[in-house]
């Protein structure tokens, strides 16, 4: 006797029931949340791949994207055209994205940021000591840190949506940045009429 299943999908809707079925059992895309109100350390610094000092304090009254990431990482290397398109999409803005890779091999690092492209800032951190401060257990790991130089929005992993969540985190900041400079003109013209 032949076993016949109770129910029988026609091809469209098993389509519809593996294309479910892969959603569910897909890792997260990225998850996105408020991160601390308390600022950085006003001595946090890195040094990029050139030998330059960053002090991340210089940046404040400009919105800050911290992309810990490194080669070996696909989700990393998925989440670069969405980043060199952000950044050129934002180039007028107060905006400001700085990669900090941890891999190992400086070499390849470098060869790879020649092959795709990547122009922003690069910091080379092969002992995870800036994944250490930030708490990073897996990449991509995205810091939104704020006009005022504290943490605003945190966002783990790179997938489906994580663009547009990455967008509206930076947006947002963008938008309060923004405010706050006007309040500053204002205050400063009125201070000197």
């Amino acid at each position: 006797m032949m076993f016949r299943p109770p129910f029988r999908l026609t091809r469209p809707a098993a389509l519809c029931a593996l294309a479910a079925l892969l959603l569910l059992t897909a890792p997260p895309a990225a998850d996105a949340k408020k991160a601390t109100a308390e600022p950085l350390p006003e001595s946090l610094t890195f040094t990029t791949l050139d030998g330059e000092e960053v002090v991340l304090a210089d940046y404040r009254g400009k919105v800050v994207l911290l992309d810990f990431w490194a080669t070996w990482c696909k989700p990393c290397r998925n989440a670069v055209p969405h980043l060199r398109r952000m950044t050129k999409r934002l180039e007028d803005q107060p905006f400001v994205l700085i990669g900090i890779s941890v891999d190992h091999d400086e070499e390849a690092l470098r060869r790879y940021l020649e092959e795709e492209d990547i122009t922003w800032t690069q910091v080379w951190d092969p002992s995870n000591q800036s994944s250490q401060v930030f708490g990073i257990r897996s990449y991509p790991f995205y810091a939104v840190i704020d006009h005022e130089g504290r943490p605003a929005r945190i966002v783990r992993g790179w997938g489906s949506g994580s663009g547009q969540l990455l967008d509206r985190a930076v947006g947002r900041e963008l938008r309060a940045a923004k405010k706050a400079a006007k309040r500053a003109a204002k205050r400063a013209a009125r201070a000197q009429s």
